[in-house]
């Protein structure tokens, strides 16, 4: 990832749409690291996408339209007629010669293949922002304002009005007039609803996950490269030297590996490749976040045993070229990285099967699937009682139940919770 200098101006604020949660929640954290942006919200469908616009008035919308470039034009001629000073960056798979005359038709800044990567797409970042800097400011009547945004986020996950007022330094009245106003700009009439219109424009993320400490230099990380001469290696170093990010390269000459020569004051991730039982020895008890690169399809016991040392990412030596630096940036974040093969065996070790969207999951009923999908529709227990054509007394305890579940106390903790995990979009109809 290239270096970029220290922010000279207001933060470029950036609307990310793209219907893999998996893209948008990469993108988000990668940008996160950036001086010069800030991400407003991340949604999967244009109609979210259109309402994340009125609502937050970004500078630059970045749309992944995939293989679809023809339905993703429609959709931004709609934006464009709402908010035309809007810059917007389309990723696309396959593009036609119509396609392109139709795109300017459509106000679309600039056409980039998603095959060019994360690297390519970072740096034509940065060219927008000078333009965006020296143009006129894109205005965001009726927005949320920072303090509203943190009440929003606050509320999702879990705090009573109290411990927000608590939080931020204000008291609880005041806390309830900035609610009074996030509803009338969310146009919702519940805390419920209010969450699951945020939740919807990606306005409220999981909270972040403890993430490894990791030494930065000039801002990239630094990464310690082991194992034994194999291409796999020899890979993984062409990879990182690609994407500018330093690392040494430690060849196993016997002894504990001392990664605080390496890192100073912070630590640093290793990557591990095919390795042999010495080789989780000589780490010890570092505690390092730790990826392995496998030559060969890994077996149950070492899939295993791999993550029983504390691997926060496995990866298939045929992928490196694509999928280290996206799998180093998501462990970093927290995430837990499986190459698909290795992944079956850990869904066979949780007693689950590989394709199961509910794998990993608390299993929810028909009808607390129900609930949920009720409650982030912002329907009261008397409302989702009578859509449904049971008794409020039989939402009340299923709903109870579906908390149990999700490990949540209300309503606001059960959707944040579903988000987070990702449920929300299994349970569209």
């Amino acid at each position: 990832m290239r270096q970029v200098p220290p922010s000279s101006g207001r933060l470029v604020r950036v609307a990310i749409r793209s219907h893999k949660r998996i893209f948008r929640d990469t993108l988000t954290v990668c940008l996160a690291g950036q001086p010069d942006f800030t991400v407003v919200g991340h949604v999967a469908d244009d109609a979210a996408l259109l309402g994340l616009c009125d609502l937050c008035g970004p500078d630059l919308i970045l749309y992944d339209a995939g293989a679809v470039v023809g339905e993703a034009l429609r959709a931004l001629r709609t934006v464009r007629d709402r908010h035309e000073r809007i810059r917007v960056i389309v990723l696309y798979e396959r593009l036609s010669s119509a396609e392109l005359a139709a795109s300017r038709q459509a106000g679309v800044d600039t056409l980039i293949p998603s095959s060019h990567g994360l690297d390519a797409l970072l740096m034509l970042l940065h060219q927008h922002v000078d333009a965006l800097r020296f143009g006129v400011p894109v205005p965001a009547p009726g927005g949320l304002s920072a303090q509203e945004r943190e009440i929003i986020t606050l509320t999702a996950a879990g705090h009573p009005v109290c411990r927000v007022a608590e939080l931020l330094n204000m008291t609880p009245f005041a806390v309830e007039n900035c609610k009074r106003r996030i509803y009338q700009k969310l146009a919702v009439t519940s805390q419920s609803h209010a969450i699951a219109r945020a939740i919807t424009l990606g306005l409220v993320n999981r909270a972040p996950l403890p993430r490894p400490r990791v030494y930065a230099s000039g801002g990239l990380t630094l990464v310690v490269l082991c194992g034994p001469d194999v291409p796999a290696r020899y890979d993984v170093a062409v990879a990182l030297l690609a994407q500018r990010i330093p690392f040494v390269t430690d060849g196993g000459s016997g002894g504990g590996l001392d990664l605080w020569d390496h890192a100073g004051s912070g630590t640093v991730p290793v990557v591990l490749v095919d390795p042999a039982v010495e080789d989780w020895q000589r780490l010890g008890d570092s505690r390092v976040p730790v990826m392995v690169v496998c030559s060969k399809p890994m077996s149950r016991g070492e899939t295993l045993d791999a993550l029983g040392r504390g691997a926060v990412a496995i990866v298939a030596a045929e992928r490196v070229s694509e999928a280290l630096v996206p799998a180093l940036t998501l462990a970093a974040a927290g995430h837990l990285i499986i190459d698909p093969t290795a992944a079956n065996w850990v869904l066979a070790a949780a007693g689950t099967h590989a394709g199961e969207p509910e794998s990993g999951l608390p299993e929810l009923t028909t009808r607390e699937g129900d609930i949920l999908r009720s409650i982030a529709a912002g329907h009261s227990v008397r409302q989702t009682a009578r859509s449904l054509g049971i008794a409020e007394k039989t939402v009340e305890n299923t709903q109870a139940r579906l908390f149990r579940k999700l490990g949540a106390r209300n309503r606001a903790g059960a959707l944040a919770t579903a988000h987070a995990l990702g449920m929300l979009e299994l349970l569209n109809p």
